[in-house]
C-alpha cells in the first residue's frame, strides 16, 4: 500500500460561529492526566511520553474556559432532540451544533431504566441501569467512535485504525463505513468468533495478529508511517484510548445528570479494562459541576476481573498494578493491568474496585435477564455483581442511588454462553408431559 500524505499539521476548525447561539469552548491543548504536561492537539502521541518510563498515563483534551452559564446550555440542551450530539458545545469536534463534519448514526440518547426488583435482591432498592446496548452497534463503543471519526475527518486523517476484541472494532468500523473512511482493525483470533464476524460486517479491514501486544505494534506503525488516526489504546502498559474518542463518554454523564432533574447519582459502578468510560464520565459529571448544574459530584467504582485497580488503591500504590491476569469470560475487560486514568477517577471520586469472578459475573447476567429483562454481555454484568459486594459489605448502603453502566447487548456473546447453557428439553405435544418438563426443569408448576 502507498504511503498516505501526513495529515497531523492541519487541526480541525473550530473557528465558525456557533448557529446555536452558544460560544461554547474551543479544545486547546492535550494535557498529561499525571504530570500535567501539555502537548498540540496535532501531536502523534502514544500517552505522555514524561512519564513513559515511570507510570504511563494517558492524555486528555485541555478545553479554552467556556463562556456561556450552565443555565444557558441546559436550555440548550434539553430543548433538542435527545442524542450524544445535543451536547456538542462540550465535545472536541466542534462548537457549533449542525457541523456537516460530524460523523453519526443516531448513537446517545440511551435510557435510564430503574431496577427496583433487582435492586431489591442486592439490597439496593434504588438501582438503575444505564443502558448502552440501545446504541447503533449496540455498545458504549459508538459515542467513543462517533467523535474520534468526527475528529479524524475533520482534520483531513486519510483513514482509522483500532485495536479490539469485538466492541470498539464493530464500531469504529461502522462509523467510518459512515465516513467513507478506510479502516483496518488489528485483533487475534483468541476472541470469539462471532465477534470477529461482527466486526468484518462493515467492511472494515480486519486482520489478526499472533499476540495483543502485536496488535499495538502495527497500530503505532500504521499512525506513524501512514497518518491514520490510531483511537484504541496502542500501548503495553495500556494508558487507554485516543483522548478525543474519550470525551464522548463524558455525554453519558450528562444524559444521566439530565434525566434525573440535573442529580448526580451517588455511585455509577462502570465495567473496566482500561477505563475509557468510567474516565469519560467522571470528566463529565466534573464538567456539570463545574458548570454549576449538580451540586455533588457521585463515586466512582471500577468492576474488574483481574484486581489491578483494587490492588493499587489497597496498597496506595502510585500507579496501576501489574497483575498475572489469567482466561476470563468477560474478554471485553479482562486486561491484567489497569490504567492511570482510572486510577486517577476512582482517587479523585473516593471511589472503589472490586473484582469480580466469572461465576459471579454468569450470576449476575443471568439476574439482568431474568428479573429485568435485559440480557447483556457478560462484561456488563460484572457491575451487578460488584455491587452485590458493596451492598453486603456495608460499602453501599440501602438508601444509596447507585447506576450501573451496561455497556454492550448479551447478543454478542452469546456464543460463550451456549458453552455452559443446556440442551433444551424435547416436549411431545403432550400437555402432561409439558407440565411434566416444566416442573423438573424449571421449577415451575403449571395450574
Amino acid at each position: 500500500m502507498p504511503n498516505p500524505p501526513d495529515p497531523r499539521g492541519s487541526a480541525p476548525d473550530t473557528s465558525r460561529s456557533d448557529t446555536s447561539g452558544s460560544a461554547g469552548r474551543e479544545a486547546h491543548c492535550l494535557r498529561c492526566v499525571r504530570c500535567g504536561a501539555e502537548y498540540a492537539l496535532t501531536e502523534l502521541l502514544f500517552g505522555c511520553p514524561v512519564c513513559a518510563s515511570s507510570v504511563p498515563a494517558n492524555l486528555e483534551v485541555v478545553y479554552a474556559d467556556i463562556s456561556t452559564k450552565g443555565q444557558t446550555l441546559q436550555r440548550l440542551w434539553e430543548a433538542r432532540a435527545p442524542g450524544m450530539w445535543r451536547y456538542a458545545e462540550m465535545l472536541p469536534v466542534t462548537r457549533e451544533y449542525d457541523r456537516s463534519d460530524r460523523v453519526t448514526l443516531g448513537e446517545g440518547g440511551t435510557p435510564l431504566i430503574a431496577c427496583e426488583r433487582l435492586g431489591a435482591t442486592v439490597g439496593l432498592p434504588r438501582l438503575a441501569i444505564k443502558h448502552e446496548s440501545t446504541n447503533p452497534t449496540w455498545s458504549f463503543k459508538d459515542r467513543l467512535a462517533s467523535v474520534a471519526i468526527s475528529w479524524a475527518k475533520a482534520s483531513g486523517a486519510p483513514g482509522v485504525a483500532a485495536s479490539s476484541s469485538g466492541n470498539a472494532g464493530a464500531a469504529v468500523a461502522a462509523y467510518a463505513a459512515r465516513a467513507s473512511m478506510p479502516c483496518i482493525i488489528f485483533t487475534t483470533r483468541a476472541f470469539p468468533g462471532a465477534m470477529q464476524r461482527f466486526m468484518r460486517s462493515y467492511g472494515a479491514m480486519v486482520v489478526a495478529t499472533p499476540t495483543g501486544p502485536d496488535r499495538w505494534t502495527l497500530n503505532r506503525a500504521v499512525a506513524r508511517e501512514w497518518g491514520w488516526l490510531p483511537i484504541s489504546n496502542v500501548t503495553n502498559p495500556p494508558v487507554g484510548s485516543h483522548p478525543v474518542g474519550i470525551e464522548g463518554y463524558k455525554t453519558i454523564a450528562y444524559e444521566i445528570a439530565q434525566e434525573r432533574g440535573w442529580r448526580a447519582p451517588d455511585a455509577i459502578i462502570v465495567p473496566v479494562g482500561y477505563g475509557d468510560a468510567m474516565t469519560g464520565i467522571w470528566r463529565g459529571f466534573q464538567d456539570l459541576h463545574a458548570l454549576g448544574l449538580i451540586n455533588r459530584l457521585p463515586r466512582m467504582i471500577a468492576a474488574e476481573t483481574f484486581g489491578s485497580l483494587q490492588r493499587a488503591l489497597a496498597e496506595e500504590a502510585p500507579g496501576p498494578v501489574a497483575t498475572d491476569g489469567g482466561s476470563s469470560a468477560a474478554f471485553s475487560v479482562a486486561t491484567p493491568q489497569g490504567t492511570f486514568q482510572a486510577l486517577r477517577a476512582l482517587r479523585a471520586s473516593s471511589g472503589a474496585a472490586v473484582t469480580v469472578s466469572d461465576a459471579e459475573a454468569w450470576q449476575a447476567r443471568q439476574d439482568l435477564a431474568h428479573i429485568e429483562g435485559v440480557l447483556v454481555e457478560l462484561s456488563s454484568a460484572l457491575p451487578l455483581a460488584a455491587a452485590r459486594k458493596l451492598a453486603a459489605s456495608g460499602d453501599l448502603r440501602a438508601d444509596d442511588d447507585v447506576v450501573l453502566l451496561v455497556t454492550s447487548s448479551g447478543v454478542k456473546d452469546l456464543e460463550i454462553s451456549a458453552a455452559v447453557a443446556d440442551d433444551l428439553p424435547l416436549v411431545e405435544p403432550d400437555l402432561v408431559m409439558l407440565r411434566a418438563t416444566l416442573r423438573e426443569r424449571f421449577g415451575y408448576v403449571a395450574d
